[in-house]
């Protein structure tokens, strides 16, 4: 394992090429770079030559070191690499097509390629789409702004983050193969994707105000809606899940009505499934139980059923006028009322 972090390389990179082709092939598996600076960028030579030198590397992290590109031909003989890691860096899109051409990093299963420059996301997918065996991309913290309606991804694609993109709805252009997929903080208002196959998906610091719909996501284990404009859900809602394991709507402005809170305090080990429970669901009201744990707070009879207690208070209020009226028929009591203020 290589690893150099903080390091400022003042050569140009000229290669003895008969040396390193002579000593052999270099079975160093992993290597980290981490803010590398080339002082005199422009006279640096490319890696040609050094092709032996990386047909065995699996993971390479080049972070934080203003890549643009790599060379299509080098690219090819990372024949053996598996996880790739460039965040941080400045791949734009036109570049992207050289980076990843084909035939270029045939092993790869893990690409890391956010905090870059990438614009378009219907390139990007195509992009990638020539890597036959890539099943984790995160592109998360790109400024796409815009999504397709359709675009061609890996067939192997499993895990998508497109958290931080700017996008401003889902749509088709996300693929049906995907177990996971964050697509936090997108001011997303709703999600209506059918992913048949997702198993856990993250909406965390959108502006969505229900949960997202069940039937579309069947086999979902793990939903995240925190930091939402969610107020409440229903035991309709919470239970068309079905295979729900985890559910994290912590962090949300909950209006404790009596329908929410009867189904919170009666739903049976709601409190393994939600995520961050009792601390962070707080009621936001009614304001006399603002700030209040969700948990904690039993509202009284005539705060859950106004309507009814004030029904009832005037009924009782109509049989006592009704019984006051009898007895004093019965009894005479006008007869007598009058005899009193005759006589006095």
């Amino acid at each position: 394992e290589l690893e150099a972090v903080n390091c400022v390389l003042e050569g140009k990179g000229d290669w003895n090429t008969k040396a390193i082709a002579m000593s052999g092939q270099s079975f160093v598996e992993t290597i980290t770079l981490i803010k590398i600076m080339i002082q005199n960028f422009h006279l640096f030579f490319d890696l040609k030559g050094m092709e032996s030198q990386i047909n065995h590397l699996k993971r390479l992290t080049i972070a934080s070191s203003n890549v643009f590109m790599v060379p299509c031909e080098l690219a090819k003989h990372f024949s053996s690499l598996q996880y790739l890691d460039f965040h941080d860096n400045l791949l734009v899109n036109n570049r992207l097509d050289e980076t990843i051409c084909n035939g270029s990093w045939p092993s790869l299963q893990t690409l890391n390629l956010s905090q870059n420059s990438l614009k378009s996301l219907e390139k990007t997918a195509n992009f990638t789409s020539r890597l036959p065996k890539l099943n984790n991309l995160d592109i998360s913290q790109n400024n796409f702004r815009g999504i397709p309606d359709a675009c061609e991804w890996p067939k192997t694609l499993k895990y998508l983050n497109l958290s931080s993109t700017q996008i401003p709805k889902v749509t088709g252009c996300i693929p049906a193969t995907l177990e996971v997929l964050d697509v936090s903080a997108n001011n997303l208002k709703e999600f209506r994707l059918q992913l048949p196959n997702l198993k856990e998906l993250y909406l965390t610091r959108n502006q969505l105000k229900t949960l997202p719909g069940a039937m579309p996501i069947p086999n979902l284990v793990a939903l995240s809606v925190r930091r939402n404009k969610l107020n409440s859900f229903s035991k309709e809602e919470f239970e068309s899940f079905k295979r729900l394991e985890l559910l994290d709507a912590s962090d949300n402005n909950f209006i404790c009505s009596c329908e929410f809170l009867s189904f919170i305090h009666h739903e049976a080990g709601i409190g393994r499934v939600l995520v961050g429970w009792p601390d962070k669901y707080v009621c936001d009201s009614p304001l006399a139980v603002r700030g209040a744990q969700v948990g904690a707070v039993r509202l009284s009879l005539m705060e859950c059923h106004r309507s009814l207690v004030v029904s009832l208070v005037c009924v009782l209020v109509f049989l006592a006028i009704l019984l006051l009226v009898a007895l004093g028929y019965k009894y005479h009591v006008v007869w007598y009322l009058r005899m009193t203020w005759a006589w006095l």
